[in-house]
């Protein structure tokens, strides 16, 4: 699917010429991955079901944005009577004059070593049959994170997803004219992990895809990495992302990235896992199609508790949710194909606005509509 809104044309600028951290490999200690569950319940996943979810932090964040560290802003709306209040990344759109920020990424590759010899690793090339491109390059090299000219100047993707979501206040002549939220990235050295014995991998139509619990990543992410976040300058203020290479984490689901936040000392510390996809093995998961899901939503829902009107049965949603989860409603829908200058086409995911969540009667964006490819031309649904 091309992308449509203001997009009028592809204009090709200087992608950013990132490159892996190649620091001491002492940079991370020794690791010990302990499996939580039994061989046994680790099931191979059904992968054209499977999702990119928020998990909701375990910690109290009524107040999170005030103590988080990140750029945010609070502001409700009021849906037959009942009022939502809601948290979004950046400074407020609503308030002239709205100074722009520039968020840091922790891109943190992760590699995986499989039993049965399968080796996962986002800094290594892709298997022949997928081009043999490096997907840490190729990520930094991604609309996601370098500048493209979609018809209001060169942007990255979401920070022009927000300023079209929001058009009436940061279009030419309104309130923010200017308003930006931008990332920028750095990739840290990689971080090896060695499975034990019961961790499957698949084939695929393009190489193998490996399989983890969710209950172990999370431990081994809580009581191993997380702890040395503030040692190596990841703190609330920045937005660590964990890449994974043709990973899906199962649990009572199967998750091809999730996002979530925890409470530090500092504040509430949010971040984000997902896979680069190069298996080929569905329409909905293509290279930073998965990553582009979950930092649109840490984007919209940064502390996973941005509560909305009931919607549902659509994308991921089979039944009635209550989330600002700006991707769920488009998973398994057409993707965007932006061709970068590097001559990489990219498959970022097209999103819902805010105002189809809160049943605006008229999209705050660009031209009216609710999303930003123009799937929705109306509001969500009340649900059920």
């Amino acid at each position: 699917m091309k992308l449509r809104s203001l997009i009028t044309c592809l204009l090709a600028l200087s992608a950013l010429s990132m490159r892996p951290s190649h620091a001491d490999q002492d940079f991370w200690p020794e690791t010990r991955w302990s499996k939580s569950v039994a061989t046994d319940q680790i099931r191979i996943p059904d992968v054209t079901r499977a999702t990119v979810v928020g998990i909701p932090a375990n910690v109290d964040t009524t107040k999170a944005h005030a103590a988080a560290g990140l750029p945010t802003f609070s502001r409700y709306l009021v849906v037959s009577g009942v009022k939502y209040t809601f948290t979004l990344v950046g400074r407020d759109v609503f308030a002239a004059r709205a100074k722009n920020v520039v968020i840091p990424v922790n891109i943190i590759p992760v590699r995986f070593v499989f039993p049965d010899g399968t080796i996962l690793d986002p800094t290594a090339p892709t298997a022949p049959c997928d081009g043999g491109g490096v997907p840490l390059g190729l990520t930094l090299q991604s609309p996601l994170f370098s500048n493209y000219d979609y018809g209001d100047g060169p942007r990255q993707f979401y920070e022009l997803v927000r300023r079209i979501e929001f058009w009436p206040y940061t279009g030419g002549g309104h309130v923010n004219p200017n308003y930006s939220v931008r990332l920028a990235p750095s990739a840290l050295p990689v971080l090896s992990i060695n499975l034990p014995a019961g961790y499957p991998t698949v084939s695929t139509p393009c190489g193998r895809r490996g399989v983890i619990d969710y209950v172990s990543l999370e431990a081994f992410l809580r009581t191993q990495i997380f702890p040395l976040f503030s040692r190596i300058g990841i703190t609330p203020s920045t937005f660590p992302l964990f890449l994974f290479h043709n990973i899906v984490v199962v649990d009572a689901g199967s998750y091809l990235g999730y996002h979530s936040a925890f409470s530090t000392s500092k504040g509430i510390q949010t971040y984000g896992v997902a896979e680069y996809d190069s298996t080929h093995e569905s329409a909905a998961a293509r290279d930073v199609s998965v990553l582009s899901h979950e930092i649109a939503e840490w984007y919209e829902d940064p502390f996973v508790n941005n509560r909305t009107p009931f919607w549902g049965h659509i994308g991921q949603v089979e039944d009635c949710d209550s989330r600002l989860e700006v991707g769920d409603p488009f998973t398994g829908f057409p993707l965007f194909e932006i061709k970068m200058p590097n001559g990489f086409a990219y498959h970022p995911q097209e999103t819902a606005y805010l105002s189809w969540f809160f049943r605006q009667t008229v999209g705050y964006g660009a031209g009216g509509y609710f999303s930003s490819g123009h799937s929705f031309t109306a509001a969500a649904e009340p649900c059920p």
